[in-house]
């Protein structure tokens, strides 16, 4: 696979995340021109790890098992860690559809908003909404608005336009 397709693969796979070039570029630390150029084909030495990192964002593996990975339930074991009510799938798709904290659910929020990897939420976004047959984009503003209204420290979430 040559670095033209890598890069097409990107793209189409940012775009349904619903995350812009800027966005992506934050959370991948890169410039937006990396993503840009990446995109377009015509990046010069990125490097692998780097590489990887921008397509772990994207929710995609370049180094795959071609097992597929259900993020959803891998979201859910991570936010629900050490907490006594756990939020369930529907629970999840809930919060991300409408940005409404549902009453004993909120450590679970607090934990995916400030120390969910980005790469992580991305993938369960991207999941949810493609389940839902609904625009990724909708499920990034109401998170955003949750950080916002929870006042986040994480500034990823400040990016989200």
């Amino acid at each position: 696979m040559n670095i033209s397709t890598i890069g097409a693969i990107i793209k189409k796979e940012r775009e349904s995340c619903g995350l812009t070039q800027g966005t992506l570029a934050k959370i991948s630390h890169v410039s937006r021109v990396t993503i840009v150029n990446l995109e377009n084909g015509k990046v010069g030495d990125i490097g692998a790890v780097k590489l990887s990192e921008i397509a772990e964002n994207v929710g995609i593996s370049l180094f795959a098992t071609g097992k597929k990975v259900n993020f959803i339930k891998m979201t859910l074991g991570n936010v629900n860690t050490s907490y006594k009510n756990a939020m369930s799938v529907s629970d999840l798709e809930k919060f991300m559809l409408s940005g409404n904290i549902q009453p004993g659910l909120e450590g679970q929020v607090l934990h995916l908003i400030d120390e969910t990897p980005t790469s992580l939420v991305a993938s369960t976004v991207k999941q949810i909404a493609a389940k839902k047959h609904i625009k990724a984009k909708l499920l990034w503003k109401n998170l955003a608005k949750v950080a916002a209204d929870i006042k986040s420290p994480n500034p990823f979430w400040s990016s989200i336009g």
